[in-house]
């Protein structure tokens, strides 16, 4: 409808309100019904999950909001100190020209009356898989940007650490990387670079290698400096358990005296003079195994050959998952050893990888710590 019909119902005010921090409005001026109005019709009744959908939502899209939570309530790690709400001069300085002590007072009002703040100012977040994959999904309508918006879909917790907006789940960035909330991954687009120069759309993107030397991506970055412009693989590698497989990596190639170095699109590629392993990290929930697998192994596959002027004949590829595929996803572990792609995984109850017995016959002699099941990095 146009918005014009919906003010004839509503007072100004709430619709001001609803336009600025819930409404999907096209350039039209149209009310296009968006998913959080199908959310509502599905629960029927205000429930936990509306509140905290509604709560994020909100906090993402209001920059003034979105900073105070980020740069001061959650200063540490994304871990909330409420202390600020105590003060009587709060607000005075954090919203200065953007409303003032009123905007802190609405602000708190609103966590109070979503039972995320009790009247001690103590946090109370319900479980994030209970509520957070919607509020992924209907958060993600709100982002004009295509590039960005898949971006936000395919890694939400790379893209929360990246920028910092941790904090508005009130969780580190290793809290954050351990939940597994399913969502919208398996619908999301590949994901995968696209190689393209932009001062030469018709020349392929390359670029020269480095010496590994990441590091953890929980470093505090302005939270008000969300750009389309992101790279997809940088943005994934934001993802703190996509780290710790890369860390991992590096330190049993260092053991086994192999050079690691990387680029823009190369997560890994382990060397010595006569070979090389490229190697690519996935981190994923459950449900998003299958999708993250067939993303890799576009990646080393391409890669391979793209690359292949800067490589020694003998080049192995190798991805490395966060957890072994089981059940319907089992096959693939028999499918990439099928083309000689090798497949390392991390266990779920310790630090301990493993890997398949294909991997362990083309690279074991190059990483003999994989002749063992059950190895780890001794630096771990």
């Amino acid at each position: 409808m146009p918005i014009e019909e919906l003010a004839g119902r509503f007072h100004q005010d709430l619709i001001a309100t609803a336009r600025q921090r819930y409404l999907y409005i096209d350039d039209g001026n149209r009310i296009i019904r968006d998913k959080l109005i199908d959310l509502a019709h599905a629960e029927r009744t205000f429930t936990d999950r509306m509140r905290m959908v509604m709560y994020f939502l909100f906090m993402f899209r209001d920059r003034r909001y979105r900073n105070f939570i980020c740069d001061s309530v959650g200063k540490d790690q994304g871990k909330w100190d409420t202390s600020i709400f105590h003060s009587s001069s709060a607000g005075v300085v954090e919203f200065e020209h953007e409303g003032g002590r009123k905007a802190f007072t609405n602000l708190r009002r609103f966590l109070i009356h979503t039972n995320i703040l009790d009247e001690g100012y103590r946090v109370h977040f319900p479980d994030l898989s209970t509520w957070f994959p919607w509020a992924v999904e209907i958060c993600s309508q709100y982002i004009a940007d295509d590039a960005t918006r898949q971006h936000f879909l395919t890694s939400p917790h790379g893209f929360l650490i990246k920028y910092r907006l941790n904090a508005l789940l009130n969780a580190t960035p290793e809290e954050l990387a351990n939940v597994v909330f399913g969502g919208t991954y398996e619908e999301a687009n590949d994901f995968l670079p696209t190689y393209v120069d932009p001062a030469f759309p018709s020349r392929i993107d390359t670029y020269d290698f480095a010496p590994w030397d990441r590091v953890s991506p929980s470093s505090p970055i302005n939270s008000s400096l969300i750009t389309s412009n992101i790279d997809p693989a940088a943005l994934e590698r934001a993802n703190y358990q996509h780290f710790l497989l890369e860390q991992a990596l590096v330190s049993l190639c260092g053991e086994a005296g192999l050079s690691t170095q990387s680029n823009r699109h190369v997560d890994l590629l382990a060397r010595n003079d006569e070979n090389a392993i490229i190697f690519e990290m996935k981190s994923s929930g459950p449900r998003a195994t299958r999708s993250q697998v067939r993303r890799a192994l576009s990646q080393v596959l391409e890669y391979k050959y793209l690359y292949r002027e800067q490589l020694p004949a003998a080049c192995h590829l190798c991805i490395v998952i966060e957890r072994r595929p089981r059940g319907a996803q089992e096959w693939l572990i028999e499918y990439l050893s099928s083309i000689g792609v090798g497949l390392i995984w991390k266990n779920d109850n310790d630090d301990c990888f493993n890997c398949s017995n294909q991997t362990r016959n083309a690279i074991g002699y190059l990483l003999p710590q994989i002749l063992n099941s059950d190895f780890r990095p001794r630096t771990q």
